[in-house]
């Protein structure tokens, strides 16, 4: 294997081969390279990988949404009781900056892909997520005396169930829904006691927190892949 690093100190000390044979080696070998990288790119995986990103790219942008869901998150804290709600307006100026700083970062190392979707296409992204938040609060009411979370579990099964359409997230969706299901049926609060994440304060935290994971697994999703087909364009 040959490190970048050796080969540009090679480079910097007049110390690189200059016979034809070592010229070819090394012409040869970024071939190679570029060839390897045409086939990674040519597999139907990581073209399916690719046209998923392109789909969904302003979706996949985890470090614009996190700050948002850092703020909701610690707004939760608040109306828990947990934190003074000075600290909840206090951050409410650092996480527009960040997301603001995120999107800017974004455009400039990626520009903007916009996709063609049909029309009402935004709409149909976000109402599954917004049908989802109205069931977990109505089973929230209804079940709040049971010692299992019907709110956790009903977003840890969504969780589960969205990796058939969203296959690169699936190890972050598998991983977050598993947990919610885990923590929502196993009673934190002893037996015959009201859930500890029944409240719609804690459920929304528990939630954040696994937006927060899919989130960030998908900054990386978005990062591998458009580097990758970048450089097989090369």
């Amino acid at each position: 294997m040959v490190r970048a690093d050796t080969v540009a100190a090679q480079s910097d000390t007049g110390s690189v081969p200059r016979n034809r044979e070592s010229i070819l080696d090394v012409r040869g070998f970024v071939s190679q390279t570029s060839w390897q990288y045409s086939q990674a790119m040519a597999t139907p995986h990581a073209s399916d990988r690719l046209r998923y990103v392109t789909a969904n790219f302003e979706l996949l942008q985890g470090l614009a949404v996190l700050p948002a869901v850092s703020w909701v998150a610690l707004a939760m804290t608040w109306s828990a009781d947990w934190l003074p709600g000075g600290w909840v307006l206090a951050a409410a100026a650092p996480a527009a900056l960040a997301t603001v700083a995120a999107l800017r970062h974004y455009r400039n190392r990626y520009g903007q892909v916009r996709a063609r979707r049909r029309d009402g296409g935004d709409l149909a992204a976000v109402a599954p997520v917004a049908a989802l938040l109205v069931v977990a609060a109505i089973t929230g009411r209804v079940g709040e005396s049971l010692p299992v979370s019907l709110p956790v579990i009903v977003l840890g099964a969504a969780a589960v169930a969205a990796h058939r359409w969203h296959r690169p997230l699936a190890p972050a969706l598998t991983l977050v829904g598993a947990a919610g299901l885990v923590v929502g049926l196993v009673p934190l609060a002893g037996p015959g006691a009201p859930h500890s994440l029944t409240g719609t304060e804690h459920w929304i935290l528990a939630y954040c927190t696994g937006a927060a994971a899919v989130l960030a697994w998908g900054h990386v999703v978005l990062r591998r892949t458009l580097t990758v087909a970048g450089a097989a364009e090369r």
